[in-house]
């Protein structure tokens, strides 16, 4: 796993998938000019760098394919027409429990709850995400309740 700042240390030989959490145009344009026909799919999904958010239409003119939207509504109603309610149903469910079996599973856990509670807990919490010391396992649930 590399950070953002490392896209030079990719193989730009390599056939790419970019699914894009962070709605960045400049690390979209990045990508999409370091693979360019090498980029398989673009998808754009969220936008957590609220301050470099593509604008509409970004995506027009950059090499490779075009990024698409993940939108999930979208994608839940094409999904019943093809399987029906009951289906779709029935397919979350097996997926959930096969997402569950690593998440919960003893050895090792792929996933660690862990509950704060309080102010200062939240506090704590938050400092230790911000600073990256948070252990990439722990799931914290944190309730400003003492």
């Amino acid at each position: 796993m590399l950070s953002y700042d490392e896209l030079a240390a990719l193989d730009r030989g390599a056939t790419a998938v970019y699914v894009d959490f962070s709605g960045s145009a400049p690390l979209r344009r990045a990508i999409h000019e370091a693979f360019g026909a090498r980029t398989a799919y673009s998808c754009s999904v969220g936008g957590t760098h609220w301050s470099e958010l593509a604008a509409k239409g970004a995506g027009r003119d950059l090499p490779g394919p075009r990024p698409t939207l993940f939108f999930a509504p979208a994608q839940a109603s094409k999904r019943i027409e093809q399987w029906g309610a009951a289906g779709l149903q029935q397919r979350l469910a097996q997926a959930w429990i096969a997402f569950m079996k690593p998440v919960t599973s003893a050895q090792p856990p792929w996933l660690r709850v862990v509950e704060h509670r309080g102010p200062q807990s939240a506090e704590a919490v938050y400092r230790a995400l911000l600073d990256g010391t948070a252990a990439p396992q722990d799931g914290h649930i944190v309730s400003l309740a003492g």
